[in-house]
Formats: C-alpha cells, sequence, structure tokens
C-alpha cells in the first residue's frame, strides 16, 4: 500500500479556502504553529505574548483566508500578520513604558512612528526590519535619557530620580535630604519643573517631539 503523502502548507492553505473544511484548518494551524511561535518569540522575547500573537495570527489565517494570494506561499501571508502583530505589540509596549516615564506635567510622552505593515504584503519581513523596529522604538527614549543625565547638577539628580527611577516626590526628598540641607517637597517639584523645561527645549531643537 503507498505511503499517503503529507501536504504542503500551501496545499492546505488552497484547500481550505475552497472547501472551508475544519479539519483542512486543523491540519494547516498544527503545521504552522510551531515555526510561527519560534519566528514571534525571536522578535517579542515573551512566551506569554507570542502564544497571544500565535493564535492571533491563525485566527486572522481562518477568517481572511480569502485575502490569501495563492501566488505565494502561505507562510510569507502568516509571518506577515505576524509581524505587523509583533510590530504592534512593540509600539504600544514601549508607548506604555514612555507614558510611565514623562507623563508627568510638563513633558510630552514620544511618539513612537513605524512604518505600517501591510499584511497583504506578499514580502516577509527581513532581519532589517527587525532592528530599524528595535531602533526606531528605543532611540527617542535614548535620547530623553541623555537629555536628562545631560543637565546641570542642580536638576539632573532630581530628574534622574524622577524619570529614570521613577520615584515619587516624597521619595525623592527623602533621597536628596542626605545631599542639600534644607530641601523641602516644593523644591523638589521646582527643581523637577526646570529640569523638564531644559529637557522639553533640547529635545524639540532635536526634533524629538516633531510629528510625522
Amino acid at each position: 500500500m503507498a505511503k499517503k503523502t503529507k501536504k504542503t502548507y500551501k496545499e492546505l492553505a488552497i484547500e481550505f479556502k475552497k472547501t472551508r473544511r475544519e479539519s483542512v484548518y486543523n491540519e494547516l494551524y498544527a503545521k504552522m504553529r510551531p515555526g510561527l511561535r519560534s519566528y514571534v518569540n525571536n522578535i517579542v522575547k515573551d512566551p506569554n505574548v507570542t502564544e497571544d500573537i500565535v493564535s492571533t495570527t491563525l485566527t486572522t489565517v481562518y477568517l481572511k483566508i480569502d485575502q490569501y494570494n495563492e501566488d505565494y506561499q502561505i507562510t510569507t501571508w502568516a509571518y506577515r500578520i505576524a509581524y505587523n502583530e509583533c510590530i504592534g505589540w512593540i509600539r504600544y509596549r514601549n508607548r506604555k513604558v514612555s507614558m510611565n516615564a514623562f507623563t508627568d506635567k510638563g513633558i510630552d510622552p514620544p511618539t513612537f512612528m513605524l512604518p505600517d505593515v501591510d499584511t497583504d504584503n506578499s514580502m516577509p519581513p527581513t532581519e532589517a526590519d527587525y532592528w530599524e523596529a528595535e531602533h526606531l522604538l528605543t532611540e527617542k527614549v535614548r535620547l530623553t535619557t541623555e537629555a536628562i543625565k545631560a543637565l546641570p547638577p542642580m536638576y539632573k539628580r532630581f530628574m534622574e530620580e524622577r524619570f529614570l527611577n521613577k520615584k515619587s516626590y516624597n521619595d525623592i526628598l527623602d533621597i536628596m535630604s542626605d545631599c542639600e540641607k534644607g530641601i523641602n517637597l516644593q523644591t523638589v517639584k521646582n527643581r523637577i519643573f526646570r529640569g523638564r523645561k531644559i529637557v522639553r527645549k533640547q529635545l524639540e531643537s532635536m526634533k524629538v517631539f516633531a510629528e510625522a
């Protein structure tokens, strides 16, 4: 008896597109999931997030199979969807970090601008795509951190504790009282307010907060 030949990813995708048979999709799902999991985890480096993105990707394949272009491999399309989901998560993660650090009065959080990714794009993401995404996402936080570290001594420590170490005003007062006598809570607030103005001015001169 001849051994049954296993169907390729593309063959399964085309069959599911035509028949909508759940058994075909389940086979495609099981075949694609391990590779997608490895691919996504290499980008987000978080197992829980990886599982969410892989599930979302395969659900999108299920719901939008009519959009699959049979001239290309199903993996090309699926990996592009996964890449798009990864970029969305990275954008959210970094915006959340930035908001936590910079939403105190006086500094607007940096807006992380990433190129939009078209889920219908036939070209899979490259290693350069990954590097560019991470680079763009971290550059503005890096510049803000450098601006804080370049502040005059009168403001630098206050700003570092507030925005880099995420200390409260009262915590900063306790820390700085050991270094500077006669300091009070209002002094802490004033130093941070003035430090923010200096940082913001420097970042605006570099167009870090410019809208794209």
